[in-house]
């Protein structure tokens, strides 16, 4: 995929998620700032990468796993660096729970990096009313792939001045990547610098991704997304000889969660696009960013 697709994608995915919570999941009044991206099959028709295809009589298509209401329990383990392993399980009307297993490459945030984290849900229920059908049909047991932004939205402390000088050193580094020069990377810079004089002003407290727990994976099945309550996580061990990242180290975190994204994306447009000739159309499906 083009760099300028993949700078887009990456970086306006998060609005998606917005039409999700929208419908009742848990939200964020400090989401980061975003535009939003948007997949159309049509002038007219616009899909969400969040949104699962369905009706009578078909198998749920997966733009993006939601579990949230089948989730029953589970753990996930970080004390290796970059990898990820662990359980969970989901209710599924009229069946036992389906118990999945988990190995994935990446680290946790940095609010949880090199920890395991026990997850619960008190009150798991079907989406599926009718009796014998569930949402999780075509859940893989084996989840195989990429962490995306897993955070039990903890605090890491207060904006400082030497946390806005290791995230501006970590911007720079990006612009690098993505060979942003001249002055449209001197107007971001000037942006960055004014947010986070603002937040050290104000006083506010830094959270590395989100202010709530956030569990996103990709894997074989496609993206999957758990936004849970702070009482649904607990955090039940931690490895004590953990360092801190570098601004180079978490780049390279980020442009690996930016890759799993792009290549879940593009995946689902060959889907889309495949469908779409089974019904007997051209095959054409545009991935658009709506600025």
């Amino acid at each position: 995929m083009p760099n300028h697709l993949l700078k887009s994608l990456s970086r306006e995915r998060y609005h998606a998620d917005e039409w999700e919570r929208q419908k009742g999941r848990v939200s964020c009044r400090a989401r980061r700032e975003h535009r939003g991206g948007n997949l159309t099959t049509s002038p007219s028709i616009f899909i969400s990468p969040t949104r699962r295809v369905h009706g009578p009589g078909v198998n749920p298509k997966p733009m993006a796993w939601r579990p949230n209401s089948n989730f029953m329990d589970g753990e996930l383990d970080n004390r290796t660096s970059g990898k990820v392993t662990g359980w969970m399980r989901f209710f599924r009307n009229g069946k036992l729970p389906l118990r999945v297993t988990f190995d994935l490459v990446g680290d946790f945030h940095e609010d949880i990096r090199g920890t395991v984290i026990r997850l619960s849900n008190p009150n798991p229920s079907e989406e599926y009313l009718d009796e014998g059908k569930t949402y999780m049909e075509g859940f893989s047991r084996v989840q195989r792939g990429t962490v995306g932004d897993i955070t039990a939205g903890l605090p890491l402390g207060p904006w400082t001045e030497d946390l806005a000088r290791k995230l501006m050193e970590r911007n720079e580094l990006y612009w690098d990547e993505r060979n942003i020069q001249g002055s449209e990377r001197e107007a971001r810079r000037q942006e960055f610098s004014e947010r986070y004089r603002a937040h050290i002003t104000t006083g506010d407290l830094y959270y590395p991704y989100v202010e709530y727990p956030y569990i996103e994976w990709y894997a074989d099945n496609g993206r999957v997304v758990l936004e849970l309550d702070p009482s649904q996580v607990e955090i039940v061990k931690s490895d004590s000889r953990l360092k801190e990242k570098t601004p180079a180290e978490l780049l390279e975190d980020k442009m690996k969660r930016e890759k799993a994204f792009a290549s879940f994306f593009e995946g689902m447009v060959k889907d889309l696009s495949r469908v779409n000739r089974e019904k007997g159309g051209d095959g054409n499906v545009t991935g658009i960013v709506v600025e």
